[in-house]
């Protein structure tokens, strides 16, 4: 009755089941997650920025009104000579840098060089994400080939249950190998029920990685896992973004350069400015001209910022050879491992079928009474063993190919 149980249970799993492709999940993640819809946003700011930049250099006009009053005296009062009393102006000027092409150049590099940060770095999470969802759906499938082992093999202990009864009857067997049989189910049953609590527990969190928050059941299917085509390392997001902070330190150089440039400007100015509010008709007026900023001696602080950026690069090339010998020992690790893998499989499923060669024949022997329920007990469990094994050792191959996907994907 029990086993009949856990048959419902794995049929109506089935039946209830939504998308369990992993492409089904790594999509929701991707959809869902608030960090890549993060770095969309900041590429949408970065655009505005650039039209920053854009504006800025268009003339700005300002607005700018004055009342000051200042009374005097024989005996109190500002000197008339400086306040006249007052001052009332109301001026609109206007005003535009000139001759800065080199500056809007180097502003917009930076932006461009914070948007390929940007997209490189939102291209390593959603990598990131990739491997975490392949890694838990490889979890869940794993927990789920183990309660499936574990289904099959109480089916086999109790297809023996009930021809050992009839043995016993027959007093072919002793009633003490049937009692045998009987603890060996229950155990059976309660590692059943412990692969089924950690099975719906992984998918639970596979479900909470990808963003998704429907209850409907989950029966996980063998993915498609293969390595993809090797690349250029440089082209990898890994290491292009150490290209990238590379730029970006040309960049802030080139802008330090830009700042000791002389500067021009030119403005003009309309309104009204008078200290003698009764004829303020007589003095509207303008103005034009020119602003230059030339540079002469700051104490040295351009050779400061210099040497800032010299022990920046510094650090950056450090952690790009570091980075870059861990990466190809890695590498070379993992093929490694996938080959050994690979190897142990083969054998692993030589082992199988013997296993259930010697399962076979001792279902025989047990009918004709030439061999003992022990016996049997220990053959089945080396058959379960041997296929967990074996399921176990696919799904480090594909955990090993998803390693190398992260490693050489662009």
């Amino acid at each position: 009755m029990k086993i009949a149980l856990l048959n419902v249970f794995l049929w109506s799993l089935a039946l209830n089941a939504g998308a369990q492709q992993l492409d089904y999940f790594i999509n929701h993640g991707l959809s869902n997650s608030p960090l890549l819809k993060d770095y969309q946003n900041q590429l949408g700011m970065a655009e505005v920025d650039s039209l920053m930049v854009k504006a800025g250099q268009k003339p700005q006009v300002n607005s700018t009104s004055q009342v000051m009053v200042a009374p005097y005296n024989n005996n109190l009062g500002y000197d008339a000579a400086i306040t006249n009393g007052g001052n009332y102006a109301s001026v609109v000027d206007v005003s535009q840098y000139i001759f800065n092409g080199k500056t809007l150049k180097n502003k917009y590099e930076n932006i461009a060089l914070q948007n390929q940060s940007l997209r490189n770095t939102a291209k390593i999470s959603g990598h990131d994400m990739v491997k975490a969802i392949t890694g838990q759906y490889l979890t869940a499938l794993a927990d789920y080939n183990e309660v499936n082992n574990l289904r099959i093999y109480s089916e086999l202990l109790n297809e023996q249950k009930n021809i050992l009864k009839q043995l016993v009857s027959q007093a072919i067997y002793k009633q003490t190998d049937y009692l045998a049989l009987e603890i060996e189910l229950q155990t059976a049953e309660i590692s059943f029920n412990q692969a089924q609590s950690q099975f719906l527990t992984d998918v639970n969190l596979l479900k909470q990685i990808c963003g998704i928050t429907d209850t409907a059941q989950l029966i996980p299917q063998m993915p498609k896992i293969e390595i993809t085509q090797n690349i250029a390392v440089e082209k990898s997001p890994l290491f292009l973004q150490y290209a990238i902070d590379s730029l970006k330190l040309i960049n802030e150089q080139q802008s330090i350069n830009l700042r000791y440039r002389p500067k021009i400007n030119w403005f003009a100015d309309a309104g009204l400015m008078t200290s003698a509010p009764a004829t303020f008709y007589h003095n509207f007026g303008y103005s034009v001209g020119l602003n230059m900023n030339i540079p002469i001696f700051d104490g040295h602080q351009r050779r400061l910022e210099y040497q800032k950026i010299s022990i920046r690069e510094n650090t950056r090339s450090n952690y790009k050879i570091y980075f870059a010998n861990q990466y190809f020992k890695q590498v070379e690790q993992l093929n490694t491992a996938l080959r050994t893998n690979q190897k142990n499989l083969t054998i692993l499923k030589l082992q199988e079928s013997s296993a259930q060669e010697l399962v076979k024949l001792l279902k025989v022997q047990l009918n004709s009474g030439n061999t003992t329920i022990t016996e049997l007990i220990n053959a089945m469990k080396n058959l379960l063993s041997v296929t967990h094994n074996i399921h176990q050792a696919q799904l480090k191959e594909f955990g090993i190919i998803n390693e190398l996907n992260y490693l050489m994907q662009q």
